[in-house]
């Protein structure tokens, strides 16, 4: 994903605390038994979050067609 694991265990802690339970529980254990897994909350929430991503694209798609439109197939240089 292009982040360190030290921020991306920081976004995690964010975003459990946004939520009324959290998204994602570690366990201990080394590389070969520790991890994380996604809970029950954090399913639900993903699926909502995908369902509103489809929705919003769907909305969108002819603006953003005329938008693409616009936009040169590449950019000048320097």
């Amino acid at each position: 994903m292009g982040m360190s694991y030290k921020k991306a265990w920081y976004l995690i802690d964010t975003m459990n605390r946004c939520f009324r339970e959290p998204l994602v529980v570690a366990s201990k254990g080394g590389s070969a038994r520790g991890g994380a897994q996604l809970t029950t909350m954090g399913e639900k929430v993903l699926e909502l979050y995908r369902s509103i991503e489809n929705q919003a694209a769907k909305a969108a798609a002819r603006d953003l067609d005329r938008f693409a439109a616009l936009v040169v197939d590449e950019p000048p240089e320097g």
